[in-house]
């Protein structure tokens, strides 16, 4: 966990690094679906020197509880099983550009992220309760693409309203296993500021 702490302050200092020029920053909060799990999903970005090139960090977090009984036929009774695990995905790409209009545009992105997930496996029965837990962190590498809607006129101030649908895949790099994320689909709402 502290490693994903760090990973987050280093993202805050080299996204927030170019705000003080006259870039497009950007945060956008949204919902993410991997494999069947819905989690949140948080983007921050910065525009690099007025280009079509942007930096931003990306944080996908899930939360599963998984509950199922089977039948111990050496013991003769039913067994049940409860499975929670929360995962944190953190990553940190350079986003290109490429703008239809003012309001419309595509982007492609690829970089590094980190994944940290913890776990907890409990089997009850008449002879109580066992418990497994586990903890995983993993770096890799990622990629992504997607749409983006920017409004014409400002919301409040000179921020604008923001939206965007992506896919982002974590496979490239990473261990292949049931707590790692391979890809997630997600639909974002912010602003540029």
């Amino acid at each position: 966990m502290k490693k994903l702490v760090l990973a987050a302050l280093a993202i805050a200092s080299v996204t927030g690094s170019s705000a003080f020029a006259a870039n497009e920053m950007y945060v956008l909060g949204g919902v993410g679906m991997d494999s069947g799990d819905v989690g949140g999903q948080f983007t921050l970005g910065s525009q690099i020197a007025q280009s079509n090139w942007y930096v931003e960090s990306t944080l996908f977090i899930t939360s599963v509880d998984d509950k199922d009984s089977y039948v111990d036929y050496s013991n003769n009774e039913t067994v049940q099983r409860k499975q929670e695990f929360d995962t944190l995905t953190l990553s940190l790409t350079p986003v290109y550009k490429h703008s239809f209009s003012e309001n419309f545009a595509i982007l492609g992105k690829f970089g590094a992220f980190y994944s940290h997930s913890d776990t907890k496996l409990v089997y009850s029965s008449s002879k109580g309760n066992e418990v497994h837990k586990g903890s995983h962190g993993n770096f890799g590498l990622t990629y992504g693409i997607g749409a983006e809607y920017k409004s014409s006129k400002p919301l409040f101030g000179n921020s604008k309203l923001l939206t965007r649908v992506g896919f982002d895949g974590y496979e490239i790099g990473s261990e292949s296993s049931w707590y790692t994320k391979d890809s997630v689909w997600g639909v974002q709402a912010g602003f540029t500021f």
